[in-house]
């Protein structure tokens, strides 16, 4: 019998193929040697939307306890053929508002502001301002109209036949009537959150972008989560995409999606971050880490009960959601859609991304809306089955 020689340079193939067979197997899904999550399906469903939508690329991040899995898929940038990682940062859109709420509510403690302080203090101008509240900006209860809503407003953006600011559309919202009574019903308002943001600064003589790296960032070492200072943030490798005009198209630094997700944005969408930074975040948001228990009692949601169209308890706090027990923030600006959800009970998070999303056509943006939104319930009952049951 003879013995097979070494050789070296089959060992050299042998060795390199493993490498690149791990290299591939590492791009869509890690941790895999947990029996907790099934990797396949869970990519199976993030897939399924981004053919749904005709999103470029995915990311999913799910933190159990002390356990992570994180997955990406498709491309950051289709025409540049540049896959999707899950560390890229992404931009989060209306999830921003859990940042201006929370930074509001430190001021709150530190007795800069107060909840009941009065619009009129600020904005004399608005209908009614001696009877609008923070606490009721925060929650979408004061009637101020949301520019975005707005239809000519919403195509001089796109069109680029009107240069919007943020001091234009708070002039013109304060022209509007109030679509009710402060605090007799629920409107969301993106020119609510730009009123906030005005006055966080105002009142504390510093600049949201400022506060939002020393009050919370900071703290909680958030390393990529900030306020971009330009449409075109440093290191952004994912490009947006939108389907207003007919077909999925890029419009990455276009003067629709700069007016959007910047200069329309800041206090109530503008925010950038990551993953495991959404992650963190989901869990000091609800366990208040950064307020006091008294003000934490009173961001909680007000709890709504379910109805023929939402079988599941839901509500609106001060700057966050809640969906049956999943408690978060949604966001979505132009060529971009995002999830954070955290369910307590299991101690988990849920963070879903997809870089397409259509701002300016009614009918597409319904339908994508319709289809993340699935998405999320899709994955929260795969990892938690026992929750979004429909109530008898």
């Amino acid at each position: 019998m003879k013995t097979a020689k070494f050789n070296p340079k089959l060992f050299i193939i042998f060795f390199f193929a493993l490498i690149i067979l791990f290299l591939f197997n590492s791009c869509k899904k890690k941790n895999s040697d947990s029996n907790i999550i099934d990797d396949s399906s869970l990519i199976s469903i993030m897939e399924n939307t981004q053919n749904t939508i005709g999103s470029p690329g995915w990311m999913l991040e799910i933190q159990d306890h002390n356990k992570y899995y994180k997955y990406a898929g498709g491309l950051a940038n289709r025409e540049e053929k540049i896959p999707m990682e899950d560390n890229f940062q992404i931009r989060i859109g209306s999830i921003s508002k859990t940042f201006t709420a929370t930074v509001v509510l430190i001021l709150c403690d530190e007795g800069v502001l107060k909840l009941n302080d009065k619009l009129e203090d600020y904005y004399p101008e608005f209908p009614k301002s001696d009877k609008i509240t923070i606490r009721q900006l925060l929650m979408h209860t004061s009637g101020i109209v949301t520019w975005d809503e707005n239809d000519s407003i919403r195509t001089q953006v796109y069109e680029n036949t009107y240069d919007w600011t943020i001091d234009k559309l708070i002039d013109w919202a304060s022209k509007q009537e109030l679509l009710f009574e402060p605090d007799s019903g629920f409107n969301y308002s993106n020119i609510g959150y730009f009123l906030l943001g005005k006055i966080i600064e105002t009142a504390s003589g510093s600049s949201v972008i400022d506060l939002i790296n020393e009050k919370i960032c900071d703290p909680l070492n958030l390393e990529n989560t900030f306020m971009a200072a330009s449409p075109q943030f440093a290191g952004e490798m994912i490009h947006g995409y939108d389907e207003s005009g007919g077909t999925i198209e890029d419009i990455t630094g276009t003067p629709a999606a700069d007016a959007i997700n910047f200069e329309l944005s800041w206090t109530a969408g503008g925010i950038i971050s990551s993953l495991d930074d959404l992650s963190v975040w989901s869990r000091a948001l609800y366990k208040g880490k950064l307020i006091s228990d008294s003000l934490l009692e009173q961001q909680m949601p007000v709890l709504n009960p379910p109805t023929e169209n939402n079988p599941y308890y839901s509500g609106y706090g001060m700057g966050i959601k809640q969906s049956d027990k999943w408690i978060g923030h949604n966001g979505a600006i132009s060529g971009y859609v995002c999830y954070m959800f955290y369910y307590p009970e299991r101690d988990v998070s849920v963070v879903t991304f997809f870089n397409k999303f259509s701002a300016f056509d009614a009918e597409v943006n319904l339908s994508d809306i319709t289809a993340v939104g699935q998405n999320f319930m899709e994955v929260a009952k795969y990892v938690c089955p026992e929750t979004l049951i429909p109530v008898p």
